[in-house]
């Protein structure tokens, strides 16, 4: 049996990854239950995420009964209609919700002549039961006609982090002994592919008993070379592309979001083009795209991507003015490397921030900007640091992670302060209550004085 059928989520709390988008999920079902019915949800996004896990692990949990439509078998309309037609609009026989959902619907729609798009679209406009259907890429042309009928959710690459947690755990299922490298090792290959990751731990762990990290090290490093492969295939073919259709082309199949590809672009169009006016115009090319990218993000316009698309791909392969013959040696983008090496700090940040801005009542970014240089102060300073400390609900790490010290010296930061505070309170006198003085007392003693 396949680790990914066995461990696969049962219920929405044991799903991995791409927090915000199984609380847009949870609530879409919530409130279908509470008799307010939403449009129909279009996940995508790369392969490996776990879309089709959330809607399974939705279903069980909610109680609805699921109507699944196969992709690889009804392309056509009589196919779709058969199949989640009338699921779409009527109940079950237990009286249960009907969960519709239509997998990898832009594979569906592969043969679009022969209507199994249209039908789609039709269950859609006049489904009265929750559909969800999910698609690698939102942007694709053969699409379009859904994208106006669904609201859209986006799931990301899982982190690196998150996926070593879910190895381990089938690790331990499995009653396999393995060191905290196997999982991590395993996981930093994977590329934010989580299916694949458990196929990866499958492939070099399943029937024994104990795995080493060199094991492990040798298999996920043929495991990263073989998607690391495409994408250099890919940087290859754009930059020698003379084409619009090729340097397109470049791009397809390629396992990386628009942004990541433009970064692998970025860093080896100088390695290609020698000429200053080739790599002026790249450049200029690659700044239009990132324009455009900043809409998207500030405008929440997605049809923009269809412009930095082939800014990033086109406009980049036809800014030579010739072919650049002869073998280039690319490079992983130095910023992706920067960024990995920053992972655990920027995480850290997140972290302190959210305790920092729960009491200041600000957002994360604004605690780790405003806020954190004055909480560094009072740390700093041994008589507020328990006092500080305390307040916003820091531990020993964090308050080590923002003055900077060891976690050995943050905590005798803290803990001297928190003793001498309390050995204040021991012992300080109690004070006697004051005798209550006859009106005009102090002026007439200050009369006299």
């Amino acid at each position: 049996m396949l680790w990914n059928e066995k461990y696969a989520p049962k219920k929405l709390s044991e799903f991995a990854g791409n927090p915000s988008a199984c609380h847009a999920v949870r609530t879409w079902a919530l409130d279908w239950e509470r008799g307010i019915p939403g449009k129909p949800l279009l996940l995508f996004g790369p392969p490996g995420v776990g879309k089709g896990a959330l809607v399974r692990a939705l279903a069980r949990e909610m109680g609805w009964e699921m109507v699944e439509a196969n992709s690889s078998e009804q392309r056509n309309r009589d196919g779709v209609n058969r199949v989640i037609g009338s699921a779409a609009s009527s109940g079950s026989l237990s009286g249960a919700r009907k969960l519709v959902f239509i997998d990898d619907v832009d594979a569906l729609s592969g043969n679009a002549d022969r209507g199994g798009m249209s039908a789609v679209a039709d269950i859609l406009k006049t489904a009265r039961n929750p559909v969800i259907a999910t698609a690698g890429d939102y942007y694709d042309k053969k699409i379009s006609g859904l994208r106006p009928l669904a609201a859209a959710i986006e799931f990301r690459k899982v982190n690196s982090s998150t996926i070593a947690s879910v190895l381990s755990k089938i690790l331990e299922g499995e009653g396999i002994a393995a060191p905290k490298e196997v999982a991590t090792k395993i996981a930093d290959a994977s590329k934010g592919d989580l299916r694949s990751a458990v196929n990866d731990l499958q492939a070099v762990a399943e029937g024994r008993k104990t795995l080493t990290a060199e094991e492990a090290d040798r298999a996920s490093g043929s495991f990263g070379r073989d998607r690391e492969k495409k994408i250099f295939d890919a940087i290859r073919a754009l930059l020698k592309a003379t084409t619009y259709e090729d340097a397109q082309r470049s791009q397809w199949n390629v396992d990386a979001d628009p942004d990541t590809f433009a970064l692998w672009v970025e860093e080896n169009v100088p390695l290609e083009y020698s000429d200053a006016r080739d790599l002026a115009r790249a450049f200029n090319s690659l700044s239009r795209a990132d324009v455009f990218n900043g809409r998207i993000r500030s405008r929440q316009y997605w049809g923009f991507l269809r412009y930095s698309s082939v800014l990033t791909t086109a406009g980049v392969a036809l800014a030579k003015s010739r072919p650049y013959p002869g073998y280039v040696q690319y490079r992983f983008p130095s910023y992706l490397r920067k960024m990995g090496g920053t992972k655990s700090s920027r995480a850290k940040m997140r972290e302190v921030g959210r305790k920092i801005g729960a009491r200041t009542h600000s957002s994360t970014r604004e605690a780790g900007s405003i806020y954190l240089p004055l909480v560094r102060t009072l740390l700093e300073g041994r008589a507020s640091a328990r006092e500080t400390a305390e307040y916003f609900g820091l531990e020993i790490e964090d308050v080590a992670f923002i003055t900077g010290k060891s976690e050995k010296q943050a905590e005798k930061l803290v803990s001297p302060a928190r003793e001498a505070g309390r050995e204040a309170e021991r012992k300080e006198p109690k004070k006697a209550p004051a005798k209550r003085k006859a009106p005009g007392q102090n002026g007439l003693q200050d009369f006299k004085s």
